[in-house]
């Protein structure tokens, strides 16, 4: 089977927004890619390719294997763009983190060399409706489509949808109604992108980041803001050719901003309060039918090829100081739509790695330079990793190499119950 070619560019959506062939990230962003690269290797096949900005040390491939996992190949990127010889093996599919039209143009060299299925795919190049796949638009079309025909009593209320504006004073009229209220760009993630407007104030520092959301993407996303009590995405996959299918349920956990910072491996954590997972285990089926079906009426069944991961989340419409039981709660099916890999992914190709009685959470660290690898070094030595016939019972794994210019690192921490 010929290898299909992976490589990690998590700040695609901006450079979806951005729309230029020659889009870059800034230099944290980039840093950022850089110093994750290796992501890929926990979805890939051990026959595929991943496409790296450094190569990894032995020593961290070692440990990766030890741990259990079928470690795929690691090229360097420019050098193998730039190797007639690789360029011209057979491949498989390209599998970048999510499309783009930089992405496009930097793996351009290897289309011609890719096999049938990717160049009948829908990906194959790059058109004017993925824009509106990436946008969040297109979720609120996925979520209207839910909610306006279901009769859930426990489901986002139809006078709750999100709303579409292009001026400030459209906002503003939707602050008055919902009072707190959360705005979003149309193309951002992991919970970037966004600003929450207190009730009745919209100061010049809202003003000026919504203003830039308005000039770059002509506009922005509003809806009332929710007393969140917990964070799940479901996972699907599309085959571009009118086929869903549903891949699995991971929860991860959120800063007080709403920015990603971590996932749990398992589907749900085992310290949940049992009102919520009373409530999940109860609706959640209902809630992944219904992303289904709208999933596969949609363009994203027919347009794209590749994993795709539906944000939402569990909320309390009276506050979450004392949480109750299930029949208070209530859940947003559809936060966004991530039409890319997402972590969620490589929760689901994690899980596949713990021992059946052990549960884990792998997280991402930002920090100066060289803070990631002490941090590493130091929790080894507290938690050292504990592997039977092939699983992670407990322990503590890197599973990005922790270098002295590191600045972000990402780690799984194993507890056996």
């Amino acid at each position: 089977m010929n290898p299909n070619i992976y490589y990690y560019n998590p700040t695609c959506e901006l450079a979806v927004a951005n729309g230029s062939e020659n889009f870059q990230a800034t230099a944290l962003l980039r840093k950022f890619e850089y110093d994750l690269d290796i992501i890929p290797v926990f979805l890939a096949s051990p026959n595929d390719i991943i496409l790296v900005q450094k190569m990894p040390s032995q020593q961290f491939m070692d440990d990766l294997i030890k741990a259990g996992f079928e470690i795929s190949k690691p090229l360097l990127l420019n050098e193998s763009l730039n190797d007639p010889s690789f360029v011209a093996i057979p491949k498989g599919f390209l599998s970048p983190w999510g499309w783009s039209p930089a992405v496009h143009k930097l793996l351009s060299p290897l289309k011609p060399s890719c096999g049938y299925e990717f160049q009948q795919s829908p990906v194959t190049q790059w058109k004017s409706v993925h824009k509106e796949l990436y946008s969040r638009k297109q979720g609120v079309e996925i979520l209207k489509s839910i909610v306006t025909v279901s009769n859930y009593r426990w489901m986002l209320p139809e006078e709750e949808l999100p709303v579409i504006c292009t001026t400030h004073h459209e906002i503003i009229d939707l602050q008055k109604r919902w009072g707190r209220v959360v705005v979003k760009s149309p193309c951002s993630s992991s919970g970037r992108g966004l600003q929450i407007l207190r009730q009745g104030e919209y100061n010049q520092s809202n003003y000026q980041v919504i203003s830039g959301f308005l000039n770059q993407q002509k506009y922005v996303v509003v809806s009332p803001w929710h007393n969140k009590i917990f964070d799940l995405s479901f996972q699907f996959f599309s085959n571009g050719k009118g086929s869903i299918e549903y891949r699995g349920l991971s929860s991860f956990i959120t800063d007080k901003s709403g920015r990603y910072v971590g996932s749990y491996v398992e589907e749900l954590p085992d310290n949940l309060n049992q009102g919520v997972k009373d409530f999940l285990e109860e609706h959640v089926d209902s809630i992944q039918r219904l992303l289904f079906d709208a999933l596969t009426e949609s363009p994203y069944s027919t347009e794209y090829y590749g994993w795709i991961g539906v944000d939402s989340i569990v909320y309390d419409p009276e506050g979450f100081e004392n949480l109750r039981g299930k029949e208070h709660l209530m859940i947003h099916p559809c936060l966004e739509v991530n039409c890319r890999y997402t972590m969620g992914a490589v929760a689901l190709a994690l899980r596949e790695h713990l021992a059946e009685s052990s549960s884990g959470i792998f997280s991402i660290m930002h920090g100066k330079e060289g803070h990631f690898m002490s941090f590493c070094e130091e929790k080894k030595n507290q938690k050292p990793l504990s592997v039977c016939n092939g699983k992670i019972v407990s322990g503590f794994l890197p599973i990005t190499q922790p270098l002295a210019d590191s600045l972000f690192g990402v780690f799984l921490e194993v507890s056996d119950h």
